[in-house]
């Protein structure tokens, strides 16, 4: 008799508990935002995430998702960052020899960006691909620094 009531408490509180997460508006965005970060929409996913979590502070997976498509996007500011300082580096070391302005240029870049990449906190959910184009283009200032200063 007490298993038979347990298991129909049970299936009970499961059966409401799945109706509120289909029914939820949060939990349907949550579920949209993990799309999009497992999608590499990391900006997408962190607005969506944001809307769920308003409406529901205590909805775990949209507060999750939020704070780690925050550090996603930090990633992939750095790697675009990167790109444009290393292009007008390009720029500015395509005129043959240096001034010493132009040597400041391109030690505040370097120095912007090893600094940026020291501020980068990964974790676990990260991707790893994504964490790894940050080493390579950190690895890149920190080589010129080190060539030319």
């Amino acid at each position: 008799m007490f298993k038979k009531l347990f298991t129909t408490i049970l299936v009970f509180v499961l059966g409401l508990g799945l109706f509120l997460f289909a029914f939820s508006d949060s939990y349907k965005l949550s579920l949209k935002a993990r799309v999009k970060y497992f999608m590499g929409e990391y900006k997408e996913a962190r607005v969506l995430a944001k809307e769920a979590f308003e409406l529901d502070p205590y909805n775990k997976m949209a507060f999750s998702i939020l704070a780690q498509s925050k550090i996603s996007a930090r990633l992939l500011d750095y790697v675009e960052d990167s790109k444009r300082y290393l292009k007008k580096i390009e720029t500015l070391s395509a005129k043959g020899n240096f001034s010493e302005s132009d040597k400041i240029k391109i030690k505040f870049y370097c120095e912007i960006q090893l600094e940026k990449y020291d501020q980068l906190a990964p974790t676990v959910m990260t991707d790893k691909e994504l964490y790894q184009a940050c080493t390579t283009q950190y690895k890149k200032f920190k080589k010129i620094h080190e060539e030319l200063f």
